[in-house]
């Protein structure tokens, strides 16, 4: 089964044949001092399934240690992250995966391609391009646009939206329109007030290749 779970914020299940992803899973009430306005449809307790969690970077909205920590060790999920970030997470080392930009690596079937992001407030953000079972998923972290964003080639692109210190819904919409994927979801948007945005200015005319879709929290999506 191939299927994609939005959960809140930057968080999504996805899930390419028999292996289970996790990222950026946070179900705090607050980010930095944000009181969460879309709550996290995550519950780690019952989480019973996850070979693998990606942190994009070290800061709160992506990176909750405790969160981390308690579905790792029930579920012996391998925590794929940049230093900064699995510095944060008190797992024992050998379910770690320290990563840099311009890593490539195959770990249970399933292609990893590491990506850069630009995020001025995090010390080593990224993205993750995963490929298994037949799709490509691309979730580009926190970041503005890049020149050369335009040039990855997924099948499914999360994005986020929200401005200030990532990209707004026009950035976002031009850097699909050059990426091209079938699907773009956004993210990143709405969980507080200073990133309040609708997600329609993203979604609408993303060009004829790519249809976008707007997810709520707790929606999936089979590919």
């Amino acid at each position: 089964m191939r299927s994609i779970t939005y959960l809140g914020h930057s968080c999504f299940q996805v899930k390419l044949g028999n292996v289970v992803m996790l990222f950026n899973p946070a179900v705090a009430d607050s980010i930095a001092g944000n009181a969460r306005i879309v709550k996290s449809a995550l519950n780690p307790r019952a989480v019973r399934e996850c070979d693998f969690i990606f942190l994009s970077n070290e800061e709160p909205a992506n990176c909750e240690p405790e969160t981390v920590k308690e579905i790792s060790e029930r579920c012996y999920s391998t925590v794929i992250a940049p230093k900064p970030a699995l510095a944060k997470i008190s797992v024992s080392e050998r379910f770690k995966v320290d990563v840099r930009i311009g890593d490539k690596f195959s770990i249970k079937g399933i292609d990893v391609q590491v990506i850069k992001a630009i995020h001025p407030q995090s010390q080593y953000p990224v993205g993750y391009l995963v490929k298994g079972d037949g799709l490509s998923v691309y979730h580009a972290g926190d970041t503005y646009s890049f020149s050369d964003m335009g040039m990855i080639r997924c099948d499914v692109a999360l994005v986020p939206i929200g401005g200030g210190s990532m990209m707004d819904p026009f950035a976002a919409n031009s850097a699909v329109k050059e990426m091209r994927p079938k699907v773009a979801i956004p993210m990143c948007y709405n969980t507080y007030a200073r990133i309040e945005q609708d997600p329609a200015e993203f979604t609408d005319d993303l060009g004829g290749m790519t249809k976008g879709i707007a997810l709520k929290p707790g929606q999936e999506i089979r590919l």
